[in-house]
């Protein structure tokens, strides 16, 4: 018999392992768990569908077994009552269910009393496709290695991560499956005797009543002298009915002996004290069950008040909470079993073999470090002489980046040190070796001084105070005024002297500028002025937030232009409605933010002229740089992006939130070291993103007076595209109907549900704009106070106003007083 099985392994084992059985074979397993269902989803006809789906079943019960076989005399002395041995029994025995004149079901008519429950022997099937997991990925990482290396290299490369990953995968894959198994028989057996997830006696019962009730007090109207039994004898049955279950009524309310009825006279009609038994002991043991209408209007069931039926579900309660007990043991006896064998799996097939793996990479480390100059510093290791693996992996990573310095120095020098070479040297630096110099931008405070002691271009159109705080009004000044600001930002400000003088001439910008004021149309709310409005809001952020110290002059000066072009050529209609009417914007942009990108576009054609060329002081990198900010910049200033935004600068502060609190209490014009590293410079890009759309959206952050002004324009231009809608039958956007929207009360969800999370999650990034956010709840006040004056509401709807109000102006004092010592 040895002999035999020794041959049939060697015979067996070629087949059993060849590409085209494993591929047969896998492909057999998705039939079977699929085919039938598939037939179903198809309509497939029984004749002649039904002959063919059972041929196919039986052939691959035969490949089943045929495999079973085979594995029985390759692998004999460990597949035999394996876990592999008994998922494979049970999946080919469970093809009987998918066989028609067997055990399965296609073909016969379902009805209550007939069908097969053959859930555990698909779980047992899909259990069979996980402990072939192993297989599946040694044959696509067998297909993928033969397709990318020669027969030679295969032989002499090692493999070891292949088998790892297969022994990791196989040896999960049976446990994950052994576990799904358990689980599929376990978890039904915590629900045995628990109350019916649906159950309309209780619902039926309260309408009964109420149906009896009404025609008793019909029948006493019509009879006065003989009293009526009828409620009486409904609410036995009512009782009896629920005499076996393990739950039932105790007590029925608004169903009263005395029925009094307005406007007639109180009638005794009997019932409603046959079932008035005290209240259970646990409140959470009762359950109410409410009449859907009162038919017959009464005290106690009427002007909004229903009556109702109590009942007692102190045994379903019991039950239910005990075998929760008992699921949640069992689920913590599952998992501890399940950890100890996974956590023994890891510890063999992968913790082990990844200490040797450290240890090799160590070693080949320090002799990679030995050849660069670089001794292996001695390891810092605890009493016990170990080192954890991850301060391993760390101390590996930190002499590589070592590694990295020394190669970047010896391709990259500065300015410096370039001048300090002889001819000689810089030939064969720059030439021969190719090294790069690496150029640096001096913003220093010699180079800031010099440019702040150069005259002002333009005549200042407000206070300076006015100009430097969040007061600066734009609607009150002529266009003349609101163009000299545009200048004073960009170049006689501090941010303009090292930002706008830096980067282009003023005679550029005027043409530029002039070339952009022409493509703002005269829409009420997107036009120049609104433009100019966001160009002063930025630059007060990139003040308060002192970018100077972690922007570049390129970043701000990006912004700075984007601010100024964010519009261009806006028409006054939103992106939706674009879309809604097949717009060419909408066409050029496939639906995809048609408005932004246009801005950017235009932005760029008009910079395309070189007399208007406000980026052709820069090299071609800076100049890519630039361009990049301005695209990411307006693009995000599409509120589609709103909430996304929202998300992710939350995300930010919670992964910071130390490091911003403890900004909100330093010198506010003093940045922290590690909240300007970690915090500023490291999400860089996603400010500049935010500062813009902050700004895009910061009306409601201005004192009242200009918030009301730049609202009133806002919904004046969505008003008239709703006109326009109704005119060309479309369905009107929410805040564009005139007829229907008041003013104050769009103005208080507006700031309530859109602008207060964006400007709560900027205050808790950036401590010292918590100003706005104060001023934000004061015009919050100033909206409702408008909104009761103008509406009329009723005291409901004041209340729940209130209560936004109220919950905004906490947010106010909290943030103000996070910034005190």
């Amino acid at each position: 018999l040895g002999r035999f099985l020794l041959r049939a392994s060697a015979v067996g084992k070629p087949v059993l392992n060849s590409s085209a059985f494993v591929i047969t074979i896998v492909a057999a397993v998705i039939v079977a768990l699929f085919g039938t269902g598939i037939a179903t989803l198809a309509d497939l006809p029984d004749d002649p569908g039904l002959p063919v789906v059972d041929f196919i079943m039986m052939l691959v019960t035969l490949l089943f077994i045929s495999e079973m076989v085979l594995q029985c005399l390759v692998s004999f002395l460990t597949y035999p009552l394996s876990f592999f041995f008994w998922m494979d029994l049970l999946g080919t025995i469970s093809m009987v269910f998918e066989i028609s004149f067997l055990a399965g079901t296609s073909g016969q008519m379902q009805t209550m009393s007939t069908g097969v429950d053959a859930v555990l022997m698909r779980t047992a099937r899909a259990a069979k496709v996980g402990a072939r997991i192993g297989r599946l990925s040694k044959l696509m990482k067998y297909i993928t290695y033969y397709f990318s290396v020669s027969e030679e290299s295969h032989q002499n490369k090692p493999a070891e991560a292949k088998v790892l990953s297969q022994k990791l995968m196989l040896a999960l894959s049976t446990k994950v499956s052994m576990l799904t198994i358990v689980l599929v028989f376990a978890f039904p057996l915590f629900s045995i005797g628990q109350y019916p997830e649906q159950d309309l006696s209780m619902l039926q019962w309260s309408i009964t009543l109420e149906q009896s009730l009404s025609q008793a007090y019909l029948d006493q109207q019509a009879m006065p002298t003989t009293p009526s039994m009828l409620f009486q004898e409904t609410v036995l049955e009512f009782i009896d009915f629920y005499h076996n279950e393990n739950y039932k009524p105790f007590r029925i309310q608004g169903f009263g002996e005395v029925v009094k009825v307005p406007g007639q006279l109180a009638l005794h009609i009997a019932g409603a004290s046959q079932l008035q038994e005290p209240n259970p002991g646990r409140i959470s043991n009762i359950f109410k069950q409410s009449v859907p209408s009162c038919i017959l209007e009464r005290e106690h069931c009427m002007d909004g008040e229903t009556a109702s039926l109590y009942f007692d579900f102190k045994a379903p309660r019991q039950i239910e909470a005990a075998e929760d007990m008992a699921l949640i043991v069992f689920i913590i006896f599952l998992m501890l079993i399940v950890s100890l064998v996974l956590s023994n799996t890891l510890d063999k097939m992968v913790v082990q073999p990844m200490e040797r793996m450290l240890n090799t990479v160590k070693t080949m480390a320090g002799e990679i470090l030995q050849q660069f100059g670089l001794e292996e510093e001695d390891d810092q290791t605890g009493g016990d002489g170990e080192m954890e693996e991850t301060e391993l992996i760390e101390g590996i990573f930190k002499k590589f980046a070592r590694l990295a310095s020394l190669a970047a120095e010896r391709n990259e020098v500065t300015e410096e040190q370039m001048a300090g070479m002889d001819a000689d040297a810089k030939g064969v630096m720059m030439q021969m070796m190719n090294v790069q110099v690496n150029h640096q931008l001096n913003d220093g405070p010699m180079d800031l001084q010099a440019r702040m002691a150069e005259p002002a271009i333009a005549v200042l159109p407000v206070a300076q105070d006015v100009m430097d705080s969040f007061n600066f009004d734009v609607l009150s000044l002529s266009l003349e005024q609101n163009v000299q600001a545009v200048i004073h930002i960009l170049f006689d400000s501090k941010l303009g002297r090292i930002t706008g003088r830096t980067w282009t001439l003023p005679e550029t910008f005027g043409k530029f500028h002039a070339s952009i004021m022409t493509n703002y149309t005269d829409a009420p709310y997107h036009n120049y002025k609104h433009a100019v409005d966001v160009m002063h809001t930025v630059f007060r952020l990139l003040s308060i937030t002192r970018g100077d110290k972690w922007l570049s002059t390129i970043d701000q000066y990006a912004l700075l232009i984007a601010a100024l072009c964010h519009d261009l050529g806006h028409q006054g209609k939103t992106n939706p409605f674009l879309v809604e009417t097949q717009h060419e914007l909408a066409m050029v942009y496939n639906d995809k933010s048609p408005l932004e990108n246009m801005h950017c576009a235009k932005l760029f054609e008009i910079a395309s002229n070189e007399e208007c060329d406000v980026f052709k002081r820069m090299d071609r990198e800076t100049k890519k740089s630039a361009r990049k900010v301005c695209i990411a910049t307006i693009l995000h200033t599409d509120n589609v992006n709103h909430f996304e935004m929202v998300r992710e600068i939350s995300k930010v502060y919670e992964l910071a939130s130390d490091t911003c609190d403890a900004q909100a209490l330093a010198d506010g014009t003093e940045l922290l070291t590690h909240y300007q590293e970690q915090v500023l410079q490291k999400n860089s890009s996603l400010w500049l993103e935010l500062f813009l759309h902050f700004a895009d959206v910061s009306n409601p952050l201005k004192p009242f007076s200009i918030c009301k002004a730049w609202a009133w324009r806002v919904l004046d231009e969505f008003f008239d595209q709703g006109d326009i809608e109704k005119k060309l039958t479309l369905p009107v956007g929410l805040l564009n109907d005139r007829d229907k929207i008041n003013r104050p009360g769009s103005q208080h969800g507006f700031i309530n549900f859109m602008v207060a999370p964006l400007v709560l999650s900027t205050v808790k990034l950036f401590p010292n704009l918590h100003t706005v956010y104060t001023q934000m709840a004061n015009n919050v006040q100033e909206w409702r106070n408008l909104w009761v004056k103008d509406a009329k509401p009723s005291p409901e709807e004041i209340a729940k106003k209130d209560a936004d109000v109220s919950k905004i102006k906490e947010t106010a004092r909290e943030l103000e007083r996070r910034t005190m010592p």
